[in-house]
């Protein structure tokens, strides 16, 4: 049986979004599923630095580029999410919430909540945005947001964070595909061809 693609990201993370419109159909066309893993990016700068936007020399190209990379692959209304960078700890903790109730629907919030952020121009900090998207996928509002304040819920996303570092996970996205990694919305091609050829 082949092994599933696990697919790490974080919300606030442009090439995370353009990344998770892309993904499950690399997948399906090699006959494998995806494994969507939210974490906390924040959390891995915090414990070993590199933050792109603090960069002197890199800001500047990066907020560019995040815009460029949507029109690139498709995504010509991408814009900013208010406030960002903000934290995106509420729709992580709405996913994981969601993955106990309905397994399938979890990977659907996950690409709504992408599409909300970066098309629609909310605020991934914003608890009640993510609730929102949930009961776009018919969840009831107070169902979702006692669940993401539930201590099981938010020991859940510190464990995955935790599990991503110790992986070697430092950015969004990052992918395991027969645990080679690969990081990056701009190496799909190479997990494309990975897969395609048993590997190289």
């Amino acid at each position: 049986m082949a092994n599933d693609i696990e697919f790490f990201f974080d919300f606030s993370s442009p090439y995370g979004f353009i990344a998770s419109t892309k993904i499950d159909e690399i997948a399906a066309k090699h006959g494998r599923k995806v494994v969507w893993r939210p974490f906390l990016i924040g959390a891995v700068y915090k414990e070993h630095g590199g933050v792109p936007l603090e960069h002197p020399l890199k800001k500047d190209y990066v907020l560019k580029d995040f815009i460029r990379a949507g029109r690139f692959n498709g995504i010509p209304d991408m814009q900013f999410p208010a406030n960002f960078p903000a934290h995106p700890i509420p729709p992580a903790r709405v996913f994981y919430w969601i993955e106990g109730q309905d397994p399938k629907k979890a990977a659907e919030f996950a690409k709504a909540a992408y599409r909300a952020y970066w098309i629609a121009g909310k605020d991934t900090s914003d608890p009640q945005a993510a609730v929102e998207v949930a009961v776009g996928l018919g969840f009831d509002a107070d169902d979702v947001m006692a669940g993401a304040q539930d201590d099981a819920v938010k020991n859940r996303l510190r464990a995955e964070t935790a599990k991503a570092m110790e992986r070697g996970v430092f950015g969004s996205p990052f992918m395991f595909v027969d645990g080679e990694p690969f990081w990056g919305g701009d190496r799909l091609t190479h997990v494309d061809k990975w897969l395609q050829t048993g590997g190289f």
